[in-house]
């Protein structure tokens, strides 16, 4: 391959990555518009236990968000890697085996729960204040349904991707996020009650989706949905990665919805609050390495896909330098200006817990790290050991957050929390490195190595 062709691509690759990321800026934009704007907005429209009854009630039906098995997020690097190869017809294969599968079990999951929601004593068990049982098991059916619509948007987002469009896709699910939220909150400043607000997300989420869908059928002629290629035998080579990517999700959910029911049902409403606010603020910052990553991802599933191994290298070496720099001086401003931020934000509804804040910032920082990192093995489908290792130490941490939290209340739960991230850490970087044919000491080289003199010094090793 000659000195134009080789800058052409790379010309492509940073033009792709650029748009990307622009796109994906608005990621950190938009959460934390819904994180720090609706917070306040909702604590005046509703009061502190109020709020934390929509917190605990929101926090139940994302678990349907599991329903999908992984399937969306697989088939987003696995038809990227197959269009990077040329083999449209096997990413179409991908394409409508995940989304049949998909559809087919968050349907009969929601309706699984709708069966069952009636009859438990949520006001009993979450401590509800504001609500009865059956109010909560109506908000929670409907932010089920809310989820299961939602999840529609997975598969076609791996639609955009593969065919070149990321940054177009994220832009819009990015818009739909800001204008659902949007939306809904002022019904809550109307005097909106918590099911009136949750048929607001479910009614704009819905309108969106099918918008969403309409502009890739516009975008991507060749995808199409629908099952006419579907094929079981892809949905079984799929499995394994999938349920890799179903073990990521539900360690999520342990450690953000699980440690909010957990200190909910320990401590109370208020207490959610105070963690669930001090939380949001602690990973202002990360948000802003996960739109990195997410913008990483399609390009490093293009570069396996294409046999370009030094690229990936390239790629996750950017990635961490990024993702250390953002991520520390982010924490490090946070650390100092964090008290002063809370009370302007939260005016204070709830007191700042400075020692549970500085571990929640410390617990951001690991979580960056590994994020970005974890985007390598993801990328191409082979994250398994990381996935359940994250889900199986997230388990742990919610079972020793139950024993911190009655010594040391919120702070113990931050302290589960920075466990799980640290360990996480060092066993992600571990795995991409192998898999980009990196070694340490040349991966810690390049971290803390501005560019030019990294060249002179692997000219000087190699003479």
């Amino acid at each position: 391959m000659n000195s134009k062709t080789q800058t052409g691509i790379a010309g492509t690759v940073r033009g792709r990555l650029i748009r990307g990321l622009g796109a994906t800026a608005l990621g950190p934009v938009v959460t934390a518009i819904i994180q720090l704007g609706t917070v306040p907005l909702l604590l005046h429209a509703w009061g502190a236990a109020k709020y934390g009854d929509w917190l605990l009630l929101s926090a139940v039906p994302s678990y349907l968000g599991l329903s999908d098995m992984g399937f969306g997020t697989a088939s987003g690097s696995d038809m990227t890697m197959r269009v990077a190869a040329g083999d449209r017809e096997g990413a179409v294969r991908t394409f409508q085996s995940s989304w049949a599968l998909l559809t087919s079990v968050s349907i009969a999951m929601l309706l699984m729960a709708s069966a069952t929601v009636w009859w438990i004593p949520w006001q009993r068990w979450l401590k509800l204040s504001s609500v009865s049982s059956l109010q909560a098991a109506t908000i929670m059916i409907i932010l089920g349904t809310y989820v299961v619509v939602g999840q529609q948007n997975n598969v076609a987002e791996s639609g955009y991707r593969c065919d070149g469009n990321f940054a177009t896709g994220i832009f819009w699910l990015m818009i739909l996020r800001l204008v659902e939220t949007v939306l809904a909150t002022v019904v809550a400043l109307l005097g909106g009650s918590l099911l009136s607000v949750a048929l607001a997300y479910l009614a704009i989420r819905s309108l969106g989706s099918l918008a969403y869908s309409l502009l890739l059928r516009h975008k991507s002629p060749w995808l199409r949905f629908g099952m006419r290629h579907a094929r079981l035998q892809t949905v079984k080579q799929m499995a394994a990665p999938a349920l890799g990517f179903m073990a990521i999700p539900m360690g999520d959910a342990l450690t953000l919805q699980g440690f909010t029911v957990l200190i909910g049902a320990l401590l109370g409403p208020v207490a959610v609050v105070a963690f669930s606010t001090l939380r949001t603020l602690s990973r202002v910052s990360l948000q802003l390495m996960i739109a990195v990553a997410h913008t990483l991802w399609p390009e490093l599933s293009a570069a396996f896909g294409a046999g370009k191994i030094s690229l990936a290298r390239r790629l996750h070496r950017h990635a961490i330098q990024a993702a250390l720099g953002l991520s520390v001086l982010g924490g490090l401003l946070l650390w100092l200006a964090g008290p002063f931020v809370y009370h302007i934000w939260i005016r204070n509804a709830v007191t700042f817990d400075a020692a549970c804040f500085h571990v929640l910032v410390l617990a951001a920082i690991a979580n960056a790290l590994w994020y970005t990192s974890s985007v390598v093995p993801m990328s191409t489908n082979v994250h398994h050991r990381i996935a359940f290792a994250y889900l199986a130490g997230t388990s742990i941490s919610l079972g020793l957050a139950y024993v911190l939290i009655h010594a040391l209340g919120i702070v113990g739960a931050a302290l589960a929390l920075l466990l799980i991230n640290a360990s996480m850490l060092w066993l992600v970087l571990q795995t991409a490195l192998r898999q980009v044919q990196d070694t340490l000491r040349e991966f810690i080289v390049a971290m803390f190595t501005l560019a030019p003199f990294e060249r002179a010094w692997r000219q000087a090793s190699e003479a």
